[in-house]
Parts: structure tokens; C-alpha cells; sequence
């Protein structure tokens, strides 16, 4: 506690036995609220302010579930919202023969083949957060054009996993020059300004391809 920054919350990963029966509204709004109790408690004890606390969710929720959440997130006073963790919608995979998806077994797919969904996540949990919520973007990030697309959904912030082992450990920095040539060549004088610039044109089209996953 003394060391974190913040604290993510996962109730999204597909590998874990009903972890994610924990983004049902009552458990959600239970589970937040216990931890922000102690969020409180150990941040007296510790004489720091509290650490913000941001809910990771799934790509594969309804857009009902989605408005929920951004409610119940909003109710505990969380900091914000990682958008988002792995899939297990496998029907993204295109180029992949279908035995070789299903000899792979059961899991979370990360990766390409989350980028659209995620970002789709993004522009609505924007849109409905309307600012009080931060969002981290999550979710096929392999370069600057990738990470762009995030912020201007409504990411403040993104992080990257899977691209890290294809475009190597400066990927960071490639994404951050990249970025820097992105936004002047837009018109923005900073990523804030770009921030869910393009949101209700993302969200738009995703509530008109898809109502539920």
C-alpha cells in the first residue's frame, strides 16, 4: 500500500473460476465498497491519502452491463476504469485455422483481435462516465496508431502487454515519439485535448454493430 501508484481491481480474467460473477451489480457494489473501507483504513494508518482505485472489466459485458458498471464505479468513488482484459470470444481470429483455435483450449485472448472490442468498451464507458471517471486503455496495442485510437475513444492512459513480445522493449518509447508526431500532425497541442475526441462517433457505430457480445 505504501508503494502503489493505484491499485487495479480484476474482476475480468477469464482463467479464474467465476471471477467475473463479480461484475454482477450487487457483488460489484459490495465488493467495492469493502475495499474502499480499507482503502481509508490503511491510508490512516500509513498517514498517505488513499490510493485510487480503478475497476478492470471485460470486453465480452452487454451494454447494459457496461452503463451499470460505470454507475456502481461511480457510487464507490473509484478513481476509474481499465478497459479492458482478455476475450473469450474467439470468433475475431480470422487467419488462424479453427483446430488450431481449439487445440489452444479454454483462456483469454489478448492481442489484435481485441483491439476493435476494447475500444469500443472505451468510448462508451466515456461517454457515459462523462469525465468522472478515468479510463486506462487495454487491448491490442502494438504501436502508436494502436494507442492513439485508444485515446481518442477516451483513454487517459493505455498499457500494453502483448506488444511488448512482438515489438520488443522499445515499444514504449516508440509509442510515446509516436505519439508526439500523431497529435501535431492532427491539430493537438496536447494527448489531453485528444482525449474522447472521436468517443461519440466510436460508440455510435459500436452500439449500431453490436447490442450484446
Amino acid at each position: 500500500f505504501p508503494h502503489a501508484d493505484y491499485v487495479a481491481i480484476n474482476v475480468s480474467s477469464p482463467n479464474t473460476p467465476n471471477l467475473r460473477e463479480l461484475q454482477k451489480a450487487d457483488a460489484l457494489s459490495s465488493l467495492l465498497g469493502e475495499l474502499q473501507r480499507r482503502n481509508r483504513e490503511l491510508a490512516t494508518k500509513h498517514a498517505r491519502s488513499t490510493v485510487p482505485l480503478l475497476v478492470k472489466v471485460s470486453p465480452d459485458l452487454s451494454w447494459p452491463d457496461v452503463e451499470m458498471i460505470v454507475d456502481v464505479a461511480r457510487g464507490a468513488g473509484m478513481a476509474g476504469i481499465i478497459a479492458t482484459n482478455t476475450t473469450i470470444d474467439h470468433s475475431t481470429i480470422r487467419h488462424t485455422p479453427q483446430s488450431v483455435v481449439e487445440a489452444c483450449g479454454v483462456g483469454g485472448l489478448s492481442g489484435a483481435p481485441l483491439r476493435a472490442r476494447a475500444t469500443e468498451i472505451i468510448a462508451a464507458l466515456y461517454q457515459l462516465a462523462r469525465g468522472s471517471l478515468t479510463i486506462i486503455g487495454v487491448g491490442g496495442i502494438f504501436n502508436a496508431a494502436d494507442a492513439w485510437g485508444k485515446i481518442c475513444a477516451g483513454a487517459s492512459l493505455v498499457q500494453l502487454y502483448t506488444g511488448f513480445v512482438y515489438e520488443g522493449v522499445t515499444a514504449a518509447r516508440d509509442i510515446n515519439e509516436g505519439l508526439r508526431e500523431i497529435a501535431h500532425r492532427e491539430g493537438f497541442r496536447t494527448l489531453d485535448e485528444a482525449v474522447g475526441s472521436r468517443a461519440s462517433e466510436m460508440s455510435a457505430v459500436s452500439n449500431q454493430q453490436s447490442a450484446t457480445v
